[in-house]
């Protein structure tokens, strides 16, 4: 009988830890000064700010593993402190043939810090992307309409996708007068999702890994900028200059939620713009702190090596295409690391003679060899280890099996 009662005890001790109150600091942009304003100026807008209530309201209908409220206090003793925080705002893109076309990307990401050294104990990226024709005639950064701008980036959080029909009315109905019960699978979602899974418990031995050195080969460098057969890469690039900054920070974002995801272990991400290790962050409730990323225990390093595009078939009336990207991915620690060139093949079809936009489809090539790099972690495939690396099959196993056994001394 007492052993049932300790028992019990126990239990109801660890349920009582675990429902551990957490703050939610709400929603803010990362920055490496106070000017976020002027990094985000649509995300900053009295528009899209008013939807930032939308996050605690979505988090509060989702089940968690602990209780979350908006205001601390340090009598109750919470440790715990969680943050959504914006990292990038861009539109890129212009003339690009006889079409007009941008990109709209924005990304944050969901912080777990530490409540009294504001460090970062977990973090998770989310993001989303959208490209939009537009009339050719006025296609330059300036004569693009900002107000258009901010109602995209509102549809992105809200997950709603009415543009063709952009009005002020649209924007009143389809951003303004938006609540919860008509929220899509937007970024106010994902953000949900992740937090309402956020394991808070302490660990013992906390061990951190992350993305360390994203570098570019000077040949990978010329073709990214427009000096060896492609226009420079427009999504990465103002006026027609290529910006490898921002080149890294997409690349390094995507890998870390792809691995992630998969493998639901959280990665560090550096801060966008290579402003370091810390960043300044204004909350929601006008106070402001800065914020630090913890050193790495184990870090993938990412070397950019070059791209390839060739035919590999064609037809009378169609043509198909192979879009080349090249990495090396390094991971390990102090100590060492094991290394291992990556490499993919993207089959783009597409009817004879059309328009190719080259970079979306390198994009692609990336992307999907970030998304198989990170399935051979929880599989590794015979045949696509001695495909798309320059390991056999029993130094690939080893390779991933090392990267995997790492990872999860992360969790």
């Amino acid at each position: 009988m007492m052993k049932i009662i300790v028992t019990f005890l126990l239990f109801f001790t660890f349920v009582i830890s675990a429902q551990e109150p957490v703050t939610y600091g709400g929603v803010a942009p990362i920055s490496k000064d106070e000017n976020s304003e002027g990094q985000f100026p649509s995300i900053t807008s009295p528009t899209i700010k008013s939807k930032y209530s939308l996050f605690y309201q979505y988090i509060n209908t989702l089940d968690k593993p602990f209780t979350l409220e908006q205001r601390a206090n340090e009598k109750e003793g919470r440790t715990k402190f969680i943050l959504v925080g914006f990292d990038k705002e861009r539109v890129t893109g212009g003339k690009f043939g006889n079409q007009c076309l941008w990109q709209y990307s924005l990304s944050a990401r969901v912080i777990l810090l530490e409540w009294a050294s504001k460090t970062v104990l977990q973090a998770y990226p989310v993001g989303r992307s959208r490209n939009y024709v537009d009339n050719p005639e006025n296609c330059s950064e300036k004569a693009r309409d900002k107000t258009r701008d901010k109602f995209r980036f509102c549809q992105m959080l809200l997950g709603l996708e009415t543009d063709s029909n952009y009005s002020q009315e649209e924007m009143v109905k389809n951003c303004e007068n938006v609540g919860l019960d008509r929220l899509g699978n937007g970024l106010i979602k994902e953000v949900g999702n992740i937090v309402s899974n956020l394991d808070i418990s302490d660990k013992r031995n906390i061990r951190f890994a992350g993305i360390g050195d994203v570098n570019i080969t000077d040949r990978a460098l010329d073709i990214l900028s427009g000096k060896e057969g492609f226009v420079s890469h427009p999504f990465h690039s103002i006026d027609g200059k290529f910006k490898q900054q921002s080149y890294k920070d997409w690349i390094s974002q995507y890998f870390v939620k792809a691995i992630s995801t998969k493998l639901d272990v959280p990665l560090v991400l550096p801060f966008p713009g290579g402003i370091g290790g810390r960043a300044f962050v204004k909350l929601e409730d006008g106070s402001e702190t800065k914020i630090e990323l913890p050193e790495l225990d184990y870090s993938f390093d990412i070397l950019i090596r070059g791209f390839a595009k060739s035919l590999v078939d064609e037809t009378a009336q169609r043509e198909a295409w192979i879009y080349g990207s090249y990495l090396t991915v390094d991971f390990g620690g102090m100590i060492g690391k094991e290394s291992s060139k990556v490499k993919n093949g993207y089959v783009f079809k597409t009817v004879k003679d059309d328009f190719l936009n080259d970079w979306r489809e390198f994009d692609n090539s990336v992307q999907q060899l970030a998304q198989e790099y990170s399935d051979q972690l929880i599989k590794t495939d015979k045949k696509w280890v001695p495909q798309h690396t320059n390991m056999k099959y029993k130094d690939g196993k080893k390779y991933f099996s090392y990267i995997k056994e790492k990872l999860d001394s992360a969790k």
